[in-house]
């Protein structure tokens, strides 16, 4: 039943992306045959900045609209009239979960798969292998200073986006879920628990900054920064590690609220 699950997800996502991707590749499509005519003259300088800016925007737009139809399709397939039917589905909560936010993350993969594809269309490629190979020279490189810790670093570095992007939708999803337990307006209230939410964080990130600053002899940071600075190769790990760490912190959390929403606290009305 999972499966099936899956396969319907991704079916209703790529109804919506699929076009989205399409449209973009044809503005880069289009980009490219305007530098087809290149010319030194206003006329064509007018034309090929636009076609650019259009699909700066374009990209940005495919980017936002993933992120707002997930959070959307995760609203309406759980806690609007659609839920009825949703949960009555022989499938766990955790396997709801699972299920939208895996399908969630590969589509805001793909879309940026597809952003990168458009700029080489936009290219014809010239851009691209430039970037390529300066991306291999530093990937060369860091495997030359730091060995089999490059492969590690890599890896990390893919994890947490991947981290990233599970706990930025697992936020969202928490965010609906407490909105759903206020009697009226509740998407209002969902939007008012995202941004007290974004206000703590900013808040917590300034007096971290501020601890810092004031005691930076207390807590005898210099020593440890010497000692960070003489051990990069795991001064990088633990800045990774960390970031695991805080993020899986943030998807728990999530997580339970959105579970507990569901399994006790869940009013369709």
């Amino acid at each position: 039943m999972v499966k099936k699950l899956f396969k319907h997800e991704i079916k209703a996502y790529a109804r919506v992306i699929v076009p989205m991707h399409l449209l973009l590749i044809g503005i880069a499509l289009m980009c490219r045959f305007v530098q087809l005519f290149e010319a030194e003259t206003d006329a064509y300088m007018i034309v090929f900045n636009s076609s650019l800016v259009a699909l700066c925007i374009g990209a940005i737009v495919c980017s936002i609209l993933t992120i707002v139809f997930g959070v959307r399709r995760f609203y309406q397939n759980m806690f609007s009239s659609e839920g009825y039917l949703t949960l009555t589905l022989p499938v766990t909560t955790n396997q709801h979960l699972f299920v939208k936010t895996a399908v969630a993350v590969l589509s805001q993969i793909a879309s940026i798969v597809m952003i990168l594809i458009a700029g080489c269309c936009a290219s014809l490629g010239d851009v691209c292998i430039e970037v390529i190979k300066v991306v291999v020279y530093y990937i060369k490189h860091l495997f030359a200073q730091c060995g089999v810790h490059a492969g590690l670093f890599i890896g990390e570095f893919i994890l947490t986006i991947i981290f990233s992007l599970v706990s930025s939708y697992m936020v969202f999803y928490a965010c609906i879920a407490l909105g759903q337990r206020a009697k009226k307006n509740r998407i209002g209230v969902s939007v008012g628990v995202f941004f007290i939410y974004y206000m703590m964080v900013q808040a917590i990130s300034t007096m971290f900054t501020i601890v810092i600053t004031v005691f930076y002899e207390q807590l005898h940071l210099e020593q440890l920064i010497e000692y960070l600075l003489k051990h990069q190769i795991f001064a990088y790990h633990m800045l990774f590690i960390t970031d695991f760490i805080l993020s899986a912190i943030i998807i728990t959390i999530g997580y339970s609220i959105t579970k507990r929403t569901i399994d006790r606290k869940l009013n369709l009305e």
